[in-house]
């Protein structure tokens, strides 16, 4: 994209000087006139329904989200500036405005819209080609990323979600699949020698408390031949925490909370776990939030494979999936069995003929014991799930599943919109900073859908 020449060349000299200092690299003299900038953005409203939600557990009975109206817009605008062949630079910011869930008696009176900001992102990168088709990069700063292009809902196991407790990230259209907002705080490198990719992340925790836990990750993938990719990954997540003593909590750590900051049961299982011994005696277990995720992926392409056209359109007849452990430590009661920790999807992208340019249903199987939600890690600094009230039983809803479909019309303007059952919080990040915490569709007969209309240059 050329400079947008909508910009004045004070704006164009501020970025230009905004970038340098980002870049922090010498110049000889250039001015800041000579950093090639350029600039993309977006803008877009996001609607739809809960049709059916079964849980309450979250709140009273005037929570309830049956036929609840949710929303937000937001928008974002990005500048990348490119100083030499080797060296580039971008800063970015947006904002999205969310309107909270509609129609209960609470929230049709008490909750407001709220406007949060973020950065898209804040980097500065090194790329040095080594032979034809070879190429070493270095990233530092705030950036997106994402390993998964193909996945518009479930997946990214390795960089989302936590691992004790071990919640899974999902939605429509989230910052954790569409790079909407900086997802990594930290590094990259990465080095591809013909069809092989090898990306190590050093990653600062901004996502989910406890902040500033430093995690490292190796990712993997290798396109074998047009068609077949296959890749695998290791995440170290919590590897280096800020406080040992927040991110893995000793038995002592209870008495930091009165029983008013703590929900029915947790004064027990705040930061430890009860362990009945064959004796009938009781004992207690620590933990910790960091831990191992393991991650394995695959994408066929049948179109290429089989030598297929028109009508078919160029996303049509791709089939990929991704297999995770999370954790690999176990705990008694909760974390007791390996493959209950063991995340499935598959995705299909269905025949579009052209009309769509992505048409994909994601199916994705989890077999966890505990309820689908990480309020005590956020608000209590616990490993330990919560348990709800009686008459939620979660192995109900091992089973997820989305339809997604999306067009773009005259080259900026792009149409989506999905139908699911997946691991929606509402109000999602980041269009909430403080969201419940809880999944809101927790029994199969739970679904909702959301349309978007975006604008992107």
């Amino acid at each position: 994209m050329r400079r947008a020449s909508g910009y004045s060349s004070n704006m164009h000299r501020l970025i230009g000087w905004l970038l340098a200092i980002l870049l922090a690299v010498p110049f000889h003299g250039a001015a800041t006139e000579s950093i090639t900038i350029q600039y993309h953005g977006a803008g877009w409203i996001q609607f739809g329904r809960i049709e059916h939600s079964t849980d309450t557990v979250s709140g009273p009975a005037e929570y309830n989200l049956n036929k609840n109206w949710i929303q937000n817009t937001g928008g974002q605008i990005t500048a990348v500036g490119k100083v030499s062949e080797n060296w580039e630079g971008g800063l970015g910011l947006g904002a999205i405005q969310v309107s909270n869930p509609r129609g209960s008696l609470v929230g049709a009176h008490t909750w407001s819209n709220t406007w949060n900001p973020f950065v898209t992102e804040a980097r500065l990168t090194y790329s040095q080609p080594i032979g034809a088709k070879n190429k070493l990069q270095l990233t530092f700063g705030t950036f997106p990323y994402v390993y998964n292009a193909d996945v518009k809902n479930f997946g990214l196991y390795l960089t989302r979600g936590q691992v004790y407790p071990g919640t899974l990230f999902s939605g429509f259209e989230t910052k954790h699949v569409q790079p909407t907002a900086a997802t990594q705080v930290g590094g990259l490198a990465r080095i591809q020698l013909g069809g092989f990719q090898n990306d190590v992340l050093l990653n600062s925790e901004t996502e989910t408390k406890p902040y500033f836990d430093i995690s490292v990750a190796d990712i993997a993938s290798y396109q074998i031949t047009p068609w077949l990719q296959v890749g695998g990954g290791v995440n170290f997540y919590r590897l280096l925490p800020q406080n040992p003593d927040v991110t893995s909590p000793e038995k002592n750590c209870a008495g930091e909370w009165s029983e008013n900051n703590l929900s029915d049961g947790d004064e027990q299982e705040h930061c430890y776990i009860l362990d009945t011994l064959a004796n009938s005696t009781v004992d207690t277990v620590t933990g910790s939030m960091s831990g191992t995720k393991l991650m394995g992926r695959f994408r066929i392409d049948f179109r290429t494979l089989l030598g297929l056209s028109a009508p078919f359109g160029k996303q049509d007849l791709i089939v990929y999936g991704e297999a995770a452990i999370v954790g690999l430590t176990d705990y008694p009661k909760y974390y007791d069995d390996v493959w209950q920790r063991a995340p499935i999807m598959v995705g299909v992208n269905l025949p579009a003929f052209g009309y769509l340019d992505k048409f994909c249903v994601e199916v994705e199987y989890y077999g966890s014991k505990n309820y689908p939600d990480y309020v005590k890690a956020e608000t209590n600094a616990s490993w330990v799930p919560r348990v709800p009230g009686s008459g939620v039983n979660n192995s109900r809803n091992d089973w997820k599943w989305s339809l997604y479909a999306s067009r773009v019309l005259m080259g900026h303007l792009r149409l989506a919109g999905q139908v699911a059952n997946d691991h929606l919080v509402i109000p999602a990040p980041p269009a909430a900073s403080d969201p419940d915490w809880a999944e809101a569709l927790t029994t199969p007969k739970d679904w909702y859908w959301m349309l978007k209309l975006a604008y992107f240059f």
